[in-house]
């Protein structure tokens, strides 16, 4: 039996949280807004969006869901700023392109 090989594959981040006044996800927003973490906002209030994120367990808003070559390797419920760090530091997690500044000649 050969040994597992842990994946390089980038990771891709997806929230799903409401629209207004849920303090967890503006929290989650001002802290994911600080890194360059490729973050997809969607829309955690749909019935099928509130279905899936039921179906993993949770029932507060945001819901993070990691994934890797298409499988769930990660997921949580509510403002985890340990969490957050960790999605920063991963080197495997997609990063948003960095701006590039104009300079006039």
């Amino acid at each position: 039996m050969s040994p597992v090989t842990p994946s390089t594959s980038p990771k891709s981040v997806v929230i799903h949280s409401k629209a207004k006044g849920c303090v967890q996800c503006n929290a989650m927003d001002r802290a994911l807004a600080k890194t360059d973490v490729l973050v997809t906002k969607v829309d955690g209030t749909t019935d099928e969006n509130r279905e899936f994120c039921k179906g993993l367990g949770h029932t507060q808003a945001p819901v993070v869901v990691v994934y890797q070559d298409g499988v769930i390797i990660d997921h949580w419920s509510g403002f985890n700023p340990g969490k957050t760090a960790e999605l920063a530091a991963d080197p495997l997690v997609e990063r948003k392109a960095p701006v590039r500044e104009l300079i006039a000649a």
